[in-house]
Formats: structure tokens, sequence, C-alpha cells
């Protein structure tokens, strides 16, 4: 019997200790127990078996998390199909898809709201909007499922852009999608749930909260609809830690926050991201990932100190999809897929490799996808073809997106294998 990546169950050496002790011309002893061996033979196979149980992982889970998904006017022109009044959003992620298959748990930040074609705040692109009112067709969400995204972080500046009624819309419509979701609710219940999801034996905690609605005003009896921090608000944020506490009382093993918060098109996280980072590790969060900026920003370990383990921050993961072409638009089409491997021994669950695949937004006639950085440069032959601006931009991404991602950290932390980066852990 072999466990997931490899690791093999100590029955297959209790199996292959007997089978070749008995090669050496050994019998068993009336009692069971294998006889006297021949010293080669006993220590070429006699592994301490109680150990190997002590020791084996007993659970493995990849988890893999993206920045933005946004659905701008330009994505939308290209997808729709006049001869039907339909969109097609499938080749989106094709590019991408094998990097995507690899996780267990799929991760992304929604950044648009599925109100209903003609029902959003606006609907001046076939029946729907972009900035800065996001209304995105309800295909997209369907896109997103087939791609295998299992979890969405719903919380953020555009949550309320088609208001009340658009928030209750894109849950429902990731329900019927049997997309997991966060950060947005339909009523005080609901808010109160804890977001906790098992895969592979691994119970994974994850919230979302936003520090900003884009001025939009809450009513008073709707403000279970949104996490959110706004102002940064002390309270807000104690309680945003509170709930990475009643995870962990709930039983979840690995804490993931998302938070919506940053600079937007700035390279260095701000002040306001590393206060929250610090307060997350601090309540005992492992993994914090952070939207906003829509471009990269340098990601960082948090050590371990007192009871608490280390937690690895994403101060942002950029855009995954979006077609934002204002001023300066090489970095808003580069982002990542981060790679998170945990372990769960017994009682202890940490994260025992970290990967990073840099992504970049390419456009074509019918689509705008997403394209693998590393395998793009390297291997060109083997993704869609470029144009030379492609090439150009790829080049670009390929040299700056580790820079910025590996920040003041070590540079010999970092390395490129099997086509995407590594961080030592």
């Amino acid at each position: 019997m072999v466990c997931r990546k490899g690791f093999y169950n100590p029955l297959c050496w209790i199996f292959l200790y007997v089978l070749l002790a008995t090669s050496c011309g050994q019998d068993n002893a009336t009692n069971g127990q294998v006889g006297q061996v021949d010293s080669l033979c006993a220590d070429s196979i006699s592994p301490d078996t109680s150990l190997l149980v002590e020791d084996e992982p007993l659970h493995l889970l990849r988890i893999g998390a993206v920045g933005d998904l946004m659905v701008h006017d330009y994505q939308m022109k290209k997808a729709y199909r006049n001869d039907t009044d339909t969109f097609d959003f499938s080749p989106v992620f094709r590019q991408i898809q094998t990097y995507l298959d690899e996780n267990d748990l799929l991760i992304g930040n929604l950044e648009t709201v599925f109100a209903g074609k003609e029902k959003g705040r606006k609907a001046d692109v076939y029946g729907y909007a972009s900035f800065p009112y996001f209304n995105a067709p309800d295909c997209f969400a369907a896109t997103l499922a087939d791609a295998g995204f299992d979890l969405l972080a719903t919380a953020n500046n555009h949550t309320m852009d088609s208001y009340p009624k658009g928030v209750a819309a894109t849950l429902d419509l990731l329900d019927s999608l049997h997309i997991l979701h966060h950060g947005t609710a339909r009523d005080s219940a609901e808010r109160e749930k804890l977001c906790i999801v098992e895969r592979n034996g691994i119970k994974v905690g994850f919230c979302s909260y936003t520090y900003s609605l884009n001025g939009v005003f809450v009513p008073k009896d709707k403000r279970f609809m949104v996490n959110e921090f706004c102002k940064y608000d002390s309270a807000k944020v104690s309680g945003m830690c509170e709930t990475i506490r009643r995870l962990r009382r709930a039983g979840a093993d690995f804490t993931v926050a998302y938070l919506h918060c940053g600079t937007e098109y700035q390279k260095a996280p701000n002040r306001y991201q590393r206060r929250m980072a610090d307060s997350l590790h601090r309540a005992g969060c492992d993994l914090i990932l952070m939207a906003h900026p829509h471009i990269l920003q340098r990601m960082e370990i948090l050590p371990a100190e007192d009871s608490l383990p280390r937690s690895l921050v994403a101060y942002s993961l950029g855009n995954f999809l979006s077609s934002q072409v204002f001023h300066d638009s090489i970095p808003k089409d580069i982002g990542a897929l981060l790679q998170v491997d945990i372990v769960k021994k017994r009682d202890s669950t940490f994260i025992k490799n970290v990967y990073v695949v840099p992504t970049y937004n390419y456009w074509r006639s019918d689509h705008i996808g997403v394209l693998p950085v590393v395998k793009a440069h390297d291997n060109p032959k083997e993704v869609i073809k470029l144009r030379p601006k492609d090439k150009k931009r790829i080049n670009h991404a390929y040299d700056d997106a580790l820079r910025v991602l590996r920040g003041t950290m070590d540079s010999t932390l970092w390395s490129i294998e099997d086509e995407r980066y590594r961080l030592a852990w």
C-alpha cells in the first residue's frame, strides 16, 4: 500500500522484512517471531518499524491560491458570441490548466459579482458591466468551476457593486456550482458560520475580509453581508483574528486568511498590510494571502515564536485574470499561482514545500487567457503561439517576478525547478 506522494505504509516494510529474512535461510520460530538472521541481511533490511510509524506523514495536501479573478469589458467583448447572444470563456485557463489540476484545494479572489443580466448598477456591456461597477455573466462562474476552483474569497472593494441583491445572487450562483465561498453572507446566521474544508484528512479553516467597499453605504440591517475591517478599525481587526482562533477551536488543522487590502499598483506592501500580517500571525494563522494591489508584491516568512508556528505571507499575488490596460500595464498582466504543500503528522500540521508559478495574461481575438511564465519562456513550443509583444513581456516577467516575490529574502532560498519557483521552507 502506498500513501500519496510516495510515503510508504510501514506494513510494506514489515512484509519486506519477513520476506527477505526468510530468503536468508531462517525459519520462523514457533511463537511467530522471525528467527536469527545473517548479519548482512539484517543490516540491509531491518528498519525500526515503530519509528517509521511515528515519523510517517499521515496526510498530504496541496493548496493552490491565485490573486484577482476579474472580468473587464475587453474580456466580455472578446468572449461574446453574437450569433447566440452568449459568452464563451472556456479558453481562458486552457494554457494553465495542468498547473491548476495539481492542487487539492484551489482558492481565488473573486473580484466581481454575478447579479444577472441587466440587474447590475450598470449594464453597458451586453447587459453586464466592468469597472467601476463589476457584474459578470454567470457563465464565467461556470468556467471557474470547470477550471477546478474550490473556494473563493468574496469580500473585496467591489462586493457591493450591485448592492445587497448582487451579493445574494452571487452566492446563490456559487452554491449552484458547488463552489465554496467566504467573505459575504445572505443572512446573519450564514455570517456566523465557520468555513472549514476537509481534503485528504486535513481540515483547512478559511476566512476572507476586506478593508474597503469603495464608499458604498451598507444599510444597518445588512451589515452582516460583508466581512470588513474598513479604516483598519482595531475592534474589527480583533474580530478577524478571533475568527482564526475560532477556526482552530473548531478543529482546523491549518488556517488561511485572504485579505483585500493594500495600495493599488505599488510593488511594496504598505504599513497596514504588514500590520495585518503581524496580527494574523500572532493569532496563529498559517497562510496569509492578500489582494487589491493588482500587481505582484513580495512574500515573507514570519518566524516562529513561543507557541506560534511560522506563517507564510503573500502580500499580493497580482492579477490572475484581468484586462487592465492603463499606464504601465505590464505589471498588471503578471500574477502568480502559489502552491503550498501541507503535511499532517498525528497532532502536528505544517508547511512542507512552497512553489510559485508566475503567470501572464495574453490576448487573442476571441479570449484573454493565462500563461505559465517559466514554461512559456523555457519551452515556448509547448504553449500557444506567442506574438513578439508577448515574448518581450514574458521575458520581462521571467526576470522581474522572482525579484519582486523574493523581496528582501536571502536569494539562496529561491530556485527554479519543474517550471516554477521554489522557496526553501
